[in-house]
This record gives C-alpha cells, sequence and structure tokens, in this order.
C-alpha cells in the first residue's frame, strides 16, 4: 500500500534474496538479521527514505517501517582533516601486544565476470578512496608511546598493482606481497591488485588495514567499486551514493557517550558478566598462540540445512545468531564442565547514538564484548534462556569498549581486571549478493592477513557467514597449544546442537515467547509459557493505560456499560469494498486486533496477529416493518456485548435494506476507542473505501504505554497530591 510500502519491499526482496515480500512479513524472521538491517537503511535512503536501524528493529514489517519512514536524520559531515578520535576497538588494537602492526589486514579475492580494464579500474579505486574518508587515515605514536590518527591530504597514491602470474604458486606469492605493502604512517592502507592469470582469468585481490575496514565496509566498497567501474569504463563522470556520518563525528559522540551518567549504569552489569569461569581447556599452555602457529578446522553445512536454519528461528522469535550461539554454549559447557561459556562477540558497533547515520560509513566500528551464556538441561529451555542472555545486553556491546577504552578510570581499571573470553565468536551475517554483478568471489587463497608473530587474539576463534546459499564457520586455534582432534570434536558436537536446534524449531506446533519478546508485560518464563493463547497468534502484550483499568473493572461489573454504538442508514454503498475497507483498518491498527487477559490485579492486553472480519452483511430487502426490526437489531447487538478476551471488539454489520440502500450497525469497546479516536477512524475507513492510502501515523498505543511505564510515579502523585491540596 502506498510508494514507502512498495520501495521497502522491493529493497527487502533485494537485501534478502527473496522473490516477493509481503507488508506483514517480519524482516529478521525471513532471515534478516544486524548487518542486513543496516543495508536495508542505506539503500531505503538512496530511495529517498529515512529510517534508522533502530526503527527497524522497532518495526520489523514492510507495513510497520514504511509507517515511520521519513523523519530527519542528522547527517554530521565534520571536515576530514586533522585528528580523529581512536575509536574503542581501536584502542584496543594499539593496547594489545602486536609486533607487526603494519600487517593486520582483512582482504577479498574477486574473480570479475568480465575482463577488467586497467585504467579504469585505476580511476574507480581513486575515487573509491576519495569517496571514503577513513581510507585516507594514518597512524603515528607519539613520544609517550600513544597512538593517534589523522587524515592525511587526499594526494595520489600507488594503490593499484598489475601482475601477471604463470601459476597458483605465483598468484599466492603476488598476494603475499600485497598483504606487507600497507604503511600505517605513510600509507597506503588499501592495495588492490589486477592479476591476469596464466589460463586467460583474471582475479582483483583487495587487501585493506582492518583498522580502517569491517565487515560492513566491505559490503559498501564493494558494492561502490562496481558502481564507480561500471561508470569509469563506460566514459562516464564517476558519481557514488552518499555516504554517511563521518568516522571523527561517530569518534566524538563516543567520547561524549562515555562520560553520559546512563553509561555509567551498565557497570555492575559488565562486571558481573566477566565475574566467573571464563577457560578453555589447553594441551600445552606454554606453547605459543600466535598466527604463525594457527590451524582451521572448517566446517560447511549444506544448503538444505542452511535455508531451515535461516527460518527456523521464527517460531521462536530468534535469530540465526541466536541458535548458532546456543548450539556453541550447550557444546562448549559439555566440553569443559561448565555451567556457562564466557564467549567474546563481535557485533558490528554501528549503534543508534546521537541520531548519528553509520549506514554508509567506511571504517571500522566492531564492538568486542563478553558475553556469559548459561544453557539448560533441556534443548528447548537451553534456546530461551540464552535468547534471553543475548537480549539483555545493553546496546547490543556498544558500551563494553567505550567504558574498558574511553571510561574513566575506575571503569577502565574494574573492566581490565576481570577475565577475558577464551572464545571469540564472530556470525558475519549473509553474503549472498554482495558480490553479484561484476565480481564472484574467487576460492584462492588471499594470502595471510596478519604476520606471524600476531597473537590470535582467543584461544578459539569461530568465524561463520552465509555465502551461496551455504553456512561455513572456521575455527581457528593454534596447533602448538591444541590438538586438532580437540577442535574437531568441539566442532561435531556444535553441529549436532545446530541440527537438533534446527529440527526442534522446525517441528509442527513448535515455538513459543520469551521475556524479552513482549517486555512491557513484565511476565516471567513460566506466565508466559502458561498464556492460553498460541504464540504464533501473538504479536504484543502490554499493560493497561490507568483509564483502561478503570474501565475493565467497572466493565466486569457492568459489561454493557462501556459499550458504544454508531447507526446511520447509508444509499450507494458498495458492500464488498465497505468491508475491505474495515478490514483494512483493522489489519494496520494493532489496537483493533487488542483484547484483553488476566481479569483480576494484573490485566493485560494482548494483541493478535490476526482476527476474524468485524463485518456481518445481513439482507433484509423485503423484511417487514424494517424500522422497528433495524432498532431491535442494534439492541440486541449492544446488549450481547462484546467478549473482551476475543477481538475484534467490535463489529460492522451491514444490513441491506433496499435496493440501494444499507443500515450501518457500528459497535464497538470503549476500551479501544474514544470519540476522536472513532471519528478518525471513519474516516481512514472512508479514505480506503475511495481507493485512496490513508496517512497513517506513526505512534503506536504501546509507545504510549511504554511512555507511561518510563514515568516516576511517585513524582507525579506527589505533583497532583499538592495542587489538589488547596
Amino acid at each position: 500500500e502506498g510508494e514507502a510500502e512498495q520501495a521497502l519491499a522491493g529493497i527487502w526482496s533485494e537485501v534478502l534474496g527473496l522473490g516477493a515480500v509481503g507488508r506483514d512479513d517480519n524482516f529478521f524472521e525471513l532471515g534478516g538479521d544486524s548487518i542486513l538491517s543496516l543495508q536495508v537503511v542505506s539503500r531505503a535512503r538512496r530511495a529517498g527514505l529515512v529510517l534508522t536501524p533502530r526503527q527497524l528493529f522497532e518495526h520489523q514489517t514492510v507495513r510497520g517501517l514504511a509507517a515511520v519512514a521519513g523523519r530527519e536524520a542528522v547527517a554530521v559531515r565534520d571536515e576530514a582533516i586533522g585528528e580523529a578520535p581512536l575509536l574503542p576497538i581501536q584502542r584496543w588494537f594499539f593496547g594489545a601486544e602486536i609486533p607487526g602492526r603494519q600487517h593486520w589486514n582483512q582482504s577479498v579475492l574477486l574473480a570479475p565476470r568480465e575482463r577488467m580494464e586497467a585504467e579504469a579500474l585505476r580511476r574507480a579505486i581513486a575515487a573509491v578512496v576519495a569517496h571514503h574518508d577513513a581510507l585516507r587515515l594514518r597512524f603515528g605514536q607519539g613520544r609517550d608511546g600513544a597512538w593517534s590518527q589523522a587524515y592525511a591530504d587526499p594526494a595520489e597514491q600507488d594503490w593499484l598493482w598489475l601482475r601477471s602470474v604463470a601459476d597458483d604458486a605465483a598468484q599466492l606469492a603476488v598476494a603475499e606481497a600485497a598483504q606487507r605493502s600497507l604503511d600505517l604512517a605513510e600509507g597506503p592502507l588499501l592495495r588492490a591488485v589486477l592479476v591476469d592469470r596464466w589460463d586467460g582469468a583474471q582475479r582483483l585481490l583487495l587487501v585493506i588495514h582492518h583498522l580502517v575496514v569491517d565487515g560492513v565496509s566491505w559490503r559498501i566498497l564493494l558494492e561502490d567499486l562496481q558502481t564507480a567501474y561500471g561508470q569509469a569504463v563506460a566514459g562516464e563522470a564517476i558519481a557514488l551514493p552518499e555516504t554517511s556520518a563521518s568516522y571523527g563525528a561517530w569518534g566524538k559522540a563516543l567520547q561524549a557517550h562515555a562520560e553520559s551518567p546512563e553509561l555509567q549504569t551498565e557497570l555492575p552489569y559488565w562486571r558481573g558478566v566477566l565475574d566467573g569461569p571464563s577457560g578453555f581447556p589447553v594441551a600445552r599452555p606454554e606453547s605459543a598462540n600466535t598466527v604463525g602457529e594457527r590451524a582451521e578446522h572448517r566446517q560447511r553445512f549444506d544448503a538444505a540445512l542452511t535455508e531451515r536454519l535461516v527460518t527456523a528461528g521464527r517460531a521462536w522469535r530468534a535469530g540465526v545468531e541466536d541458535l548458532l550461539l546456543t548450539a556453541l554454549a550447550r557444546a562448549l559447557c559439555r566440553q569443559s564442565g561448565q555451567g556457562s561459556a564466557l564467549v567474546a562477540l563481535e557485533g558490528h558497533g554501528r549503534e543508534e547514538l546521537g541520531g548519528l547515520d553509520l549506514s554508509r560509513t567506511v571504517g571500522w566500528f566492531t564492538s568486542l564484548y563478553p558475553v556469559r551464556l548459561t544453557p539448560a538441561e533441556d534443548l528447548e529451555a537451553s534456546l530461551k534462556a540464552v535468547k534471553e542472555q543475548l537480549r539483555a545486553v545493553p546496546k547490543r556491546g556498544l558500551g563494553y569498549g567505550v567504558l574498558r577504552y574511553m571510561g574513566s578510570p575506575e571503569a577502565q581499571a574494574a573492566l581490565s581486571a576481570g577475565s577475558w573470553p577464551a572464545v571469540t565468536f564472530n556470525y558475519l551475517g549473509r553474503f549472498d549478493g554482495v558480490t553479484a554483478g561484476a565480481f564472484a568471489l574467487a576460492r584462492e587463497s588471499t594470502g595471510r592477513d596478519q604476520s606471524e608473530g600476531s597473537p590470535l587474539g582467543a584461544e578459539l576463534v569461530v568465524n561463520g557467514q552465509v555465502a551461496e546459499g551455504v553456512l561455513g564457520l572456521s575455527w581457528l586455534f593454534s596447533a602448538a597449544r591444541h590438538d586438532a582432534g580437540t577442535i574437531e570434536r568441539l566442532a561435531q558436537a556444535f553441529a549436532a546442537e545446530l541440527e537438533a536446534l534446527v529440527k526442534l524449531c522446525s517441528a509442527p506446533g513448535a515455538g513459543g515467547l520469551t521475556p524479552s519478546d513482549v517486555p512491557l508485560a513484565g511476565l516471567s518464563q513460566a506466565e508466559l509459557d502458561a498464556l492460553p493463547v498460541p504464540a504464533a497468534e501473538i504479536e504484543d502484550l502490554y499493560p493497561l493505560s490507568p483509564m483502561q483499568q478503570g474501565m475493565l473493572f467497572h466493565s466486569l461489573q457492568a459489561p454493557e456499560l462501556y459499550v458504544t454504538q454508531i447507526r446511520v442508514d447509508v444509499d450507494g454503498l458498495d458492500a464488498g469494498r465497505f468491508a475491505r475497507a474495515w478490514e483494512a483498518a483493522v489489519e494496520a491498527h494493532a489496537i483493533l486486533r487488542t483484547g484483553f487477559l488476566g481479569q483480576d490485579d494484573r490485566p493485560l492486553q494482548l494483541v493478535r496477529r490476526r482476527v476474524p472480519s468485524p463485518v456481518e452483511q445481513l439482507d433484509w430487502r423485503g423484511k417487514p416493518d424494517l424500522d422497528r426490526a433495524l432498532a431491535d437489531l442494534a439492541a440486541s447487538d449492544r446488549s450481547r456485548g462484546l467478549d473482551l478476551a476475543a477481538p475484534p471488539l467490535l463489529r460492522v454489520l451491514l444490513v441491506r435494506t433496499a435496493e440501494d440502500r444499507h443500515g450501518l450497525i457500528l459497535t464497538s469497546h470503549h476500551l479501544l476507542l474514544d470519540g476522536w479516536s472513532t471519528s478518525r477512524l471513519i474516516g481512514e475507513v472512508l479514505t480506503r473505501y475511495h481507493g485512496a492510502t490513508p496517512a497513517l501515523p506513526a505512534g503506536r498505543y504501546r509507545d504510549y504505554i511504554a511512555w507511561l511505564g518510563r514515568r516516576d510515579q511517585a513524582a507525579d502523585e506527589r505533583f497532583w497530591r499538592e495542587r489538589l491540596s488547596g
């Protein structure tokens, strides 16, 4: 409905790789994740729709998101000159013992689908570097040993190498040389190599120092490189999509956040996470844990299981990462014999702060933070528990790094004293479609991203992503410290747990709610499990407003008290179109799909995903004493009341009384609608009836309930006592 919904549906279809998307499909249940949400925000901007990642998390359907699209965002573009504050992850990097800091990269090897022209590629790369400020950063160390970053002038540099190779060994040698060619102080921090192979094919190697790139950045850069190259090879001027907030602006926002009282409240949470066992069994603890000793166990799951995994969590309103971490936690706890597993997670770090949009900003934004996962013996209970533990992480982990590296001396000391996880997990999301168009991913080696003396960073590093429809995991460890068989058995245990979870979630009738799904309700897991309505039918659950509580109390004593009714005669009505307009209005407004539960001291209002049509049609043409019959029908309809537990709590009776006349009887409950709302609702229905799209309000009734919940009730009570006392 409307241009915004159509545009968003098309964007979701592209990002998720789906043929069609419905207006009420849930983004995350379709396989979306936090990284893909940034792509949605970026593409929406190009389509003229202004969104934030938070809005996508709060409004997870096309219809809901379209209703809030178009608000102004804060577009902060600092001039890229001078120093920029180091971000927490960069401070972690410079605080770690890394002997070869110049050689700590990320890279990708691409297979061009058509032969590339070197000069057009050179122009394209220069345009991309000029467009994204972070690629011009340089790093230096002061006399006090402190590192800093500053923007270099946008001078021309030798970013592109042209090489010809005679075999795989020669190609690998070129890749290794490129990996070693970056310079933190003088630049460049990006190296591109166009390789002409002996078999007539080409390869394009891109190497970027990790200090200025992350997983989200790669998606931006590859998309822009394809755009720029296409324009260059066609002889056109290169014009790339606008970037979002600057790297420097984000650094300043984090500095301000580090000093905020809000962030200080997170410190007890993070100290609690770090308090407890963190070990991972090490066979030879005296041996080196470096890249030079690194071994890798690769794991691939077939396309069928991957497809089921991407959608399996829907029944539990869980994402792919929830299932992966539940399986990992269970496998780790079985191996260690401990009740919990301390794991370091990598998030994209582009959280909403100060209204800054980072959806098209290149840089290293990663949030590295610890989580303590405590699975249960039972598989289903484990999924519920781990999902809740992950939802409890404040701001998806952003605050840990800010406190640890930018916070007060006391906060930094408290967090540095805690034990750090021995296992790191990083799910990169879906990479399908990122290299569609001009490139495909090549399978040959990109060379070593890090120097041999670099620390691995953890005893075990597990990286996962979905590429070409297949989930792949990489288990990295030091062969000097661990037996390969131990890691392989852990990976096998993980696979068994994951397959069992997918089977559990895919079973008929599977599913349920956890407290984070309906946070305003304040119910425990046991109370949610005991709800009389199937979880699949529940959209939301939250308390009543004070006015609703009073109405509900009186309604239970006198059911007809708050039942309202409107009766009119209408000429020339298309009854079918009128019914569809009402059904669309009910579908659009959660309050019209709301019923009430727990009619005691703690009532709740429950929003159902779908409800029956509120419209009933009768044909009374030729009925004798029509006026009296209609009056009796209206009285009867009002006296039968409305079942508060069975929405919709409104009925629309359409009685055809003549060839071109209908009697309309609208019966509704005041718990849902006041007079102003009823007038607005009827106006919206008439707009829909005439084929137009109504301008729906962005707010939701649950937002009002949430606002009430944040009020200081004691202060409100004092205020009114003072006003009424005299």
